[in-house]
């Protein structure tokens, strides 16, 4: 991979890792290994993702970690009934629009998250830790993308080694 290049991860859940951490898995075995990128970006799944191949670990071990049981990261079991969350959401989204702000929607989405009953922190720490190969931060120069809900912020900021 030439000097300057970014290789930019999205989000997608549990199946947002296996599916790029497949592409990225098929697209060394094609020969073209983005991996070496100079400076890896993710957000969401794919900060998970970054965070694996600035690891060190190969393409191909990487893989491994997500189709052999054996080494598969722990996840967290969800309940979740789809047309509830539907319906208020779209509560969320039909406020009134007319009258307040781009940041103030996002605010409202964000508040609504926050409030979100969800597993105990220790739980979701854990479950992302088994993801990682190494609890140290990568020695490559590595972007991870988060929002602030509560604020609702619009942009992004980005923490990482730049």
């Amino acid at each position: 991979m030439a000097e300057g290049q970014a290789l930019v991860l999205g989000g997608g859940g549990v199946a947002g890792i296996a599916w790029m951490t497949g592409v990225l898995a098929g697209l060394a075995e094609a020969g073209q290994d983005v991996t070496a990128a100079d400076l890896l970006v993710g957000t969401s799944a794919g900060a998970a993702v970054a965070a694996q191949v600035g690891s060190g670990l190969p393409v191909d071990a990487l893989f491994a970690r997500q189709v052999e049981p054996a080494l598969q990261a722990r996840e967290i079991s969800v309940e979740l009934d789809m047309e509830k969350l539907a319906a208020e959401f779209a509560g969320l989204l039909a406020g009134p629009a007319a009258t307040e702000s781009a940041q103030d929607a996002q605010r409202r989405v964000g508040a609504y998250a926050l409030a979100a009953r969800t597993v105990p922190e220790a739980d979701r720490r854990a479950a992302v830790s088994s993801r990682l190969p190494s609890p140290e931060w990568p020695s490559r120069r590595m972007l991870l993308v988060a929002a602030d809900a509560a604020a609702g912020r619009g942009g992004p900021a980005a923490f990482g080694r730049f």
